[in-house]
């Protein structure tokens, strides 16, 4: 039911009259199983992408945003312009889907026939103004462009068990002890990036897998401030997420600069906490 419900424009016109009294015309239907990415590695990283949605136009006109896969009634017939653009959960929430505004919208030129149904593999891109993204990471190199912070219990490692792809991911591991009995765990980005002009979008694309809650934030350079923006949760499996620091970035003054962090706190229940990270994108 939830592909329905995420209908933005549910195209009013297949559930109404026309304005003669007539029954509504029949509809075109597309159907569309998936939403894939293209990917150039030496300029956009890995292709590890989650698309769980459509977001559906005709002639730039939203028809809706809709679960895949999905069959799609459109009230039209004739010759059209299709276009599709991926749309994501952002910040891993069900109730915060977006059309991802990194990615092109795929277009084609379109014949409607009433009561036909054609499928159609739509696959999107980055956007050609996101390059250079502002931060690659992915732990394939030499070093790495993570330093530990200050009062952190535990190191980032490079670490070759379990990774997501490639041969190593971020680790930290925590090791509780009589005289550390919560050990805490703290990260931060090498670089300190600017803050994006005001208007502009930023998110952070990260593979992630862990056994306690850890976080991710900003420091804010000015006052070396840490503002925890959102949490992990537990997972055995390696999961993507899209986190929107948008709105958190309105803590950092214009003009100035911002590092991102990773932070985990012990968890009493979890004999031997740990975090792994991979594929860190920052893109504004």
């Amino acid at each position: 039911m939830l592909k329905y419900l995420l209908a933005l424009i549910f195209i009013p016109a297949l559930l109404l009259f026309n304005s003669c009294g007539g029954p509504a015309p029949i509809p075109t239907y597309i159907h569309i199983d998936s939403v894939g990415l293209h990917t150039f590695p030496s300029i956009d990283g890995t292709n590890s992408h989650i698309i769980p949605d459509a977001w559906v136009y005709v002639d730039n006109q939203l028809v809706g945003a809709f679960e895949l896969p999905a069959t799609i009634p459109i009230p039209e017939s004739g010759s059209h312009t299709l276009q599709i653009a991926g749309g994501i959960k952002e910040n891993g929430t069900s109730a915060e889907r977006q059309a991802y505004p990194f990615f092109t919208t795929w277009s084609t030129p379109v014949n409607l026939v009433p009561g036909s149904r054609t499928v159609y593999h739509p696959i999107v891109q980055y956007l050609a103004s996101s390059h250079p993204f502002d931060w690659l990471e992915n732990f394939e190199g030499i070093g790495k462009s993570i330093i530990d912070s200050l009062g952190s219990d535990a190191p980032l490692i490079k670490d070759s068990v379990n990774p997501f792809e490639g041969h190593y991911c971020g680790s930290a591991y925590l090791v509780p002890t009589v005289a550390i009995p919560l050990p805490h765990f703290q990260c931060q980005s090498a670089t300190a990036f600017a803050k994006p002009p005001l208007g502009l979008d930023c998110y952070l694309e990260i593979n992630y897998r862990c056994n306690n809650k850890f976080y991710v934030g900003l420091i804010n350079v000015a006052n070396s401030t840490n503002i925890i923006y959102v949490t992990f949760n537990p997972t055995d499996v390696w999961k993507k997420m899209y986190v929107r620091l948008t709105d958190v970035l309105a803590g950092i003054p214009v003009g100035g600069s911002f590092h991102v962090y990773f932070g985990m706190d012990a968890d009493p229940s979890v004999p031997r906490p740990e975090m792994h990270i991979d594929n860190l994108k920052l893109i504004h």
